[in-house]
C-alpha cells in the first residue's frame, strides 16, 4: 500500500532509480537468494523494522558492543506497489563508482541477500502514524541523506543506520533506544554514545514475529 501524502511520481523515480544504476543497468533481474527463507509477508507491516546481521567490518564492530549482540543493522520495511523495499542508513554498499555511503531505498531480497545477510529478524513497532514515518523515510532515501561515519547524533544531517530509525519514530514521540547508548565502539570513542540495534530492539512494545 502506497501511503496517502506522498507523490506516486516520487516513488517511481525511487523504484526506477533503485531497479537500474547509471553505470550497472538493471540489477534486479536475478533470482531470489537461495539461502533465504519463505518470508512472513502476511504478517508484515509497512513501517515494521528489520534487524540484520551482517557480514562486514562495520558489522563485526558493531558486534563488539555487548555480549550476547545478535544484529549489527537496522531497517525500515515499506510496501510500494505490493513490493517489499527497505529503507536503510548504510556504509560500504555502493551501488556503482560514483556512488557514496548514504540512506538507500532497496528491495528487500538485496537487503537479505547471502552476501549481505548472515541472520535477521522482523519486527512490529508500536503502532504509530506508518504513513508520516514512511513518507519521511522516502525522503531521506530521495535525497540521499548520507552516512554518518561521524556516528553524532546531535547532528541530523547525515544519519547512521539506528540514528535513522531512532528519529523516525522520535517524530510520534516514541524513543526506541529509551536512552540506552553503548560506549565500548572501537577504535574510537562518540561523544554522547552510540545506538545499537539491541538498543532499539529491547523496546518493551516491541513485537517480534520472524527470526532466521
Amino acid at each position: 500500500m502506497i501511503p496517502s501524502g506522498i507523490s506516486r511520481l516520487l516513488l517511481t523515480a525511487l523504484v526506477m532509480t533503485l531497479a537500474c544504476g547509471s553505470a550497472f543497468g538493471c540489477r534486479n533481474s536475478k533470482q531470489p537468494d537461495s539461502q533465504m527463507p519463505e518470508l512472513p509477508y502476511s504478517e508484515m507491516r509497512t513501517a515494521d523494522l528489520i534487524f540484520r546481521t551482517g557480514t562486514g567490518r562495520y558489522s563485526q564492530m558493531i558486534n563488539i558492543q555487548r555480549d550476547t549482540v545478535r544484529y549489527s543493522h537496522i531497517g525500515l520495511l515499506v510496501d510500494l506497489d505490493s513490493t517489499w523495499y527497505v529503507v536503510h542508513a548504510v556504509p560500504k554498499e555502493l551501488d556503482g563508482p560514483d556512488d557514496f555511503e548514504r540512506v538507500k531505498l532497496e528491495k528487500l531480497e538485496d537487503f537479505l541477500s547471502k552476501k549481505r545477510c548472515l541472520h535477521a529478524e522482523f519486527v512490529h513497532p508500536p503502532k504509530v502514524a506508518a504513513e508520516r514515518i514512511v513518507a519521511k523515510a522516502l525522503q531521506y532515501a530521495h535525497d540521499s541523506v548520507r552516512f554518518d561515519n561521524k556516528f553524532d547524533l546531535k547532528d541530523s544531517t547525515e544519519l547512521y543506520c539506528t540514528e535513522m530509525i531512532w528519529r523516525l519514530f522520535l517524530m510520534e514521540g516514541i524513543d526506541l533506544s529509551e536512552g540506552r547508548r553503548s560506549y565500548k565502539m572501537l577504535p574510537l570513542k562518540y561523544e554522547g554514545g552510540l545506538i545499537t540495534p539491541e538498543d532499539m530492539l529491547a523496546y518493551p512494545e516491541n513485537d517480534s514475529y520472524f527470526i532466521y
